[in-house]
């Protein structure tokens, strides 16, 4: 390690401030030797005596790449003092001092071993590409940390990010080390009109390749536009080579070798850190990159092609400029860089957090209680909660369930370890491992129909599978014990239903749409060959709005699913009224949203009667019920109450009405018998059930129905309006020289004609007085010439009636 890198001038400071302060949060540009120099360095640290370094890395081809050079600057084979861990693929020993693993395996390290007794020191590299398993990783060791091991150390390395605040939730040093980047020219070349982005990639490449010499990284969104660049491409006396996570590992090491002939690597962001790619001069960037985004309400992940951030487009530039000096073509414009965010944002804001929520139960602790650059979503959380109370991980405590502790020793995602957990004990845990291989590995590109039985029957016959696929499912079969399999094996799409119980899909009439379980539409393929199904399991979805099938199984017998374990079926009653009123009552059995069966009920005892009332309810909400006005005012005075203090009112608006139908709705209507019977109910009467006698005494006190004018007059008080409103004629405010209002409410005042028609609301009656009311009296006066409209009217004397004179 002759060669002097900007890292060097930093390793005695971070090698005192890791052996005083235990934790460092590093900034370093491109080039810098970051990732290569400094875990060396490291190695022979007093703090490190009898223990292990590990290195995360975001991605397996990062890992590899680092173990293999450290291991060279040593003068040895990977194993022995560096080594590494990737799926897979474990090169380490008993002399291994330094080991690179990739993001989520130190999240299972954790669990197995909280105290990480042989760890001294735990390296996140390129932290800023703010993957789940790194924060999570983060949180889990810096808990560790905190609460067992107060002698590990933390060293978080990033190119970009905003370190000042991380190192302020972690105590830790900042420290920054220039680069060793050479300069590198920017240019932007916007697209031309009606040019796709595959024509102005290409286009751009022939300039590049006519004005400059050396190899050139295009960086592309996605595996598609990679492929479409390369298949358009003509020039033989230039090879365009792929680089991104689907291929395999010698197809990766061929794009990464220096070729005889001159080459251009078309990559995606797998490109864009960790990796040196020798003889590259030259950065074409896209400026886009494709995104995983997970939607809640569909529990569907869809990916997104979108901008990347500003600090994104410098990571790529720099590509150019790690050997000699570059060049940077950015197609876009100049005026649109700066409207780009400044950092990527993190996948904790837009993923499925279930194996986040499984882990913190693991580990025993909530989200709340660890430390997070970003904090995940209490959405995002209650919606993986949900996941996992329909899967049986967790039980009726909110804990992990006896299953759910089988099902976390997997390491796999939720869905997953639920079904092979499941698929294990019925004796095909090889038919279920080879499946959730092939829907995380198998391109989408190779695959021909949306019906999966005959894309796994293809797919076997393919060279992949052994490469790919098999080696994978093997790796988790592994895991699970070997069980009796007494029980009759699971079809695939019982396989496939355990791992997506809310994407079993209805066919609606024969149609090319159908309705999931979780509720939300889809639509089957114009050229399925799924046509003959009435049900199905989707096992992926594409698309929005609606999102499509884009593979499946067909389901011979819903019965075949509604007897598996841990089914979650319900029963209802639904029930509705015709136009006569007569009474149409179905006993419902239910798979979600789905309808599985049903009857038709004749009689109903008074038990069916109220579920069957909950239903109706459940279903139109309380619009068929005989809301008065006076009611309406009440719920509005309710509300206002509890704007003023939320904890000691109850929630009388609709929905929170809906909420608690059974304690104040039902048993009113519990001996009704038909729809129109409801207009038979007292509603300002059953609403003041909601309250207790004192709440009833301070809501009548301090927000009275009635405000009294200054005319002696009893005025309504409108609480729908916000804030509530009076109305009367202009001549009853005379005099008023102090705006009304209630206890702790203003009031806004309508001021009327003589034909009582609005003249003008206000909420500021003396500001009125003092200023617009004299162009309202010229006008009014002229208009009703009879009635009384003073000069002055903040010192006249109010009248109920308007006509002069008249008292």
């Amino acid at each position: 390690m002759t060669t002097s890198l900007p890292i060097d001038a930093l390793l005695s400071d971070i090698q005192q401030y890791l052996s005083q302060n235990h934790n460092v949060v590093l900034t370093a540009e491109p080039g810098a030797g970051k990732t290569t120099r400094l875990p060396l360095a490291l190695l022979q640290q007093p703090w490190l005596e009898g223990k292990r370094i590990l290195m995360l890395e975001p991605r397996r081809m990062a890992a590899r790449n680092a173990a293999t050079y450290m291991a060279s600057q040593l003068g040895e084979s990977v194993g022995q003092t560096v080594g590494y861990h990737i799926r897979l693929e474990r090169k380490v020993s008993a002399a291994t001092r330094l080991e690179i693993i990739t993001e989520g395996l130190l999240t299972q390290r954790l669990q197995q071993d909280p105290e990480l007794s042989d760890v001294g020191l735990i390296i996140f590299d390129e932290f800023h590409e703010r993957h789940l398993h790194a924060d999570l990783a983060l949180a889990l060791s810096h808990q560790c940390q905190q609460l067992l091991r107060d002698d590990l150390r933390l060293l978080v390395m990033s190119a970009t990010l905003d370190a000042d605040a991380l190192a302020q939730q972690l105590q830790a040093q900042c420290l920054h080390a220039p680069g060793r980047s050479y300069p590198v020219a920017l240019h932007y070349r916007p697209a031309q009109p009606q040019e796709t982005l595959t024509q102005h990639c290409l286009r751009i490449l022939r300039q590049v390749l006519r004005d400059h010499a050396g190899d050139v990284l295009v960086f592309m969104p996605g595996v598609a536009a990679i492929r479409a660049c390369i298949d358009a491409w003509q020039d033989d006396s230039v090879v365009l080579l792929p680089l991104h996570g689907q291929l395999s590992d010698k197809e990766q090491k061929r794009a990464l070798q220096p070729q005889h002939q001159r080459r251009v690597i078309v990559a995606t962001n797998i490109a864009e850190s960790s990796l040196t790619l020798d003889g590259v001069t030259t950065v074409i960037d896209s400026g886009l990159e494709r995104v995983a985004v997970f939607q809640p309400g569909s529990a569907q992940v869809t990916l997104q092609t979108r901008p990347i951030a500003q600090a994104s487009a410098e990571q790529r530039s720099g590509r150019a400029g790690r050997q000699q000096a570059g060049q940077a073509y950015r197609l876009w414009a100049q005026s649109q860089h700066h409207g780009r965010a400044a950092h990527r944002d993190a996948e904790i804001v837009r993923s499925d957090l279930s194996a986040l929520v499984l882990e913190l139960l693991r580990w025993g602790a909530g989200a709340d209680e660890l430390l997070w650059l970003t904090p995940p979503p209490q959405a995002l959380l209650s919606q993986a909660t949900d996941l996992l109370i329909q899967l049986a991980i967790i039980d009726q405590h909110g804990q992990l369930s006896e299953h759910g502790r089988r099902c976390a020793k997997l390491g796999l995602e939720p869905r997953w370890s639920h079904a092979l957990t499941l698929a294990n004990e019925h004796g095909c845990a090889q038919a279920a491992c080879e499946l959730a291989a092939y829907l995380q590995q198998w391109p989408a590109s190779m695959r021909r129909s949306d019906d999966i039985e005959r894309e796994l029957n293809a797919a076997r016959r393919h060279p992949l599978w052994q490469q790919r696929i098999l080696p994978l499912a093997q790796q988790w079969q592994r895991r699970l014990h070997k069980v009796a399999d007494s029980k009759t094996p699971l079809s695939l799409a019982q396989l496939l239903y355990l791992a997506f119980p809310d994407r079993i899909a209805q066919r609606r009439h024969q149609s090319d749409s159908a309705k999931l379980a979780s509720g939300q539409g889809v639509q089957l393929k114009r050229d399925t060959d799924l046509h003959q199904y009435d049900w199905l399991v989707a096992a992926q979805l594409g698309g929005q709005q609606p999102a499509h099938i884009e593979l499946a199984a067909g389901i011979d017998a819903i019965a075949s699913i509604t007897e598996l374990p841990y089914t979650q079926l319900r029963q209802r009653t639904l029930v509705d009224w015709n136009a006569q009123g007569q009474l149409k009552a179905l006993q419902q059995q239910c798979l979600g949203a789905l309808v599985i069966e049903q009857r038709e009920l004749q009689q109903l005892d008074e038990e069916q009667w109220l579920s069957a009332w909950d239903s109706f309810f459940e279903r139109r909400g309380l619009q068929d019920l005989p809301w008065s006005d006076a009611a309406r005012q009440w719920q509005q005075r309710v509300a206002l109450m509890a704007q003023l203090a939320p904890s000691e009112w109850p929630d009388c608006s609709d929905e929170g009405l809906l909420a608690r139908r059974q304690q104040w709705l039902l048993p009113a209507v519990a001996s009704l018998r038909q729809q129109k019977h409801l207009a038979q109910l007292d509603m300002t009467a059953l609403l003041r059930q909601q309250l207790s006698w004192q709440q009833s005494e301070q809501l009548d006190s301090q927000l009275p129905i009635h405000w009294r004018s200054p005319a002696g007059r009893q005025l309504t008080i409108d609480y729908t309006q916000q804030p509530p409103r009076i109305s009367a004629r202009l001549q009853e405010f005379l005099g008023c020289q102090q705006h009304p209002r209630l206890a702790h409410t203003p009031l806004s005042v309508e001021l009327l004609s003589p034909a009582n028609r609005p003249i003008q609301i206000t909420a500021d009656l003396p500001g009125f007085w003092h200023g617009s009311y004299a162009e309202v009296r010229k006008d009014m006066r002229g208009r009703y010439p009879k009635h009384h409209w003073p000069e002055d009217p903040a010192n006249d004397i109010p009248r109920q009636h308007s006509i002069k004179n008249r008292r």
